[in-house]
């Protein structure tokens, strides 16, 4: 217990080092657009989309992992997520769902998988596409450590015939950085993000 108490006090005063001299903003927010798609595209005439024409026929599935890189008794990264589907052009757009409060611990990952992305747009399609978005808060003491690791896999199954095929790619999702002029206006926008949280039943 000494020894990680020891650790996490370098480690404070090596980030208070750098952040003094890089001045990294103490009101930043992270956000993380993955990419998703999610369901079955029928062939149809000739081998053609018949349910979809945007992607090949195929089962396609998403694992989006989020990961807390930070290191033990350090506090858990807070954050929310929501899911925006996207329409084909010239077509109805969709609202993004309500956003979703998570904590990770340091060092704990979670998965969100199309179950989870249809139960959060409510969508019953047979296809669906779009992106999760997670925006991480700022903590109280030290700005570096509200950044979160996210990579997107995603898998597609041939439909049954002798070309059958499993494709797998897995994608790290870039982080974008969004700096509020104040602590005033980071606590304000904080408390806008966790007032849109959808309430658990």
């Amino acid at each position: 217990m000494n020894l990680q108490r020891s650790v996490v006090a370098v480690v404070l005063a090596c980030l208070g080092s750098m952040t003094a001299g890089a001045q990294v903003p103490q009101n930043r927010f992270v956000e993380y657009s993955a990419k998703f798609l999610c369901g079955v595209v029928q062939i149809g005439p000739a081998g053609t989309s018949s349910s979809d024409p945007r992607v090949r026929p195929g089962v396609y599935a998403t694992s989006i992992n989020i990961h807390n890189p930070q290191l033990p008794n350090f506090p858990g990264v807070s954050f929310v997520k929501k899911v925006v589907l996207s329409s084909p052009e010239g077509k109805d757009l969709i609202p993004p769902s309500p956003f979703h409060r998570d904590v990770l611990k340091p060092d704990f990952a979670e998965e969100v998988d199309c179950t989870i992305i249809r139960a959060m747009s409510g969508s019953t399609a047979p296809f669906i596409e779009g992106f999760v978005v997670l925006i991480s808060h700022p903590l109280n003491f030290l700005p570096p450590l509200n950044e979160l690791d996210v990579v997107g896999v995603y898998t597609v199954t041939a439909p049954p015939g002798p070309e059958q095929s499993i494709s797998l790619e897995i994608v790290p999702v870039t982080p974008r950085f969004i700096d509020m002029p104040t602590k005033a206006a980071a606590d304000k926008l904080t408390q806008q993000l966790l007032e849109g949280v959808k309430k658990e039943e």
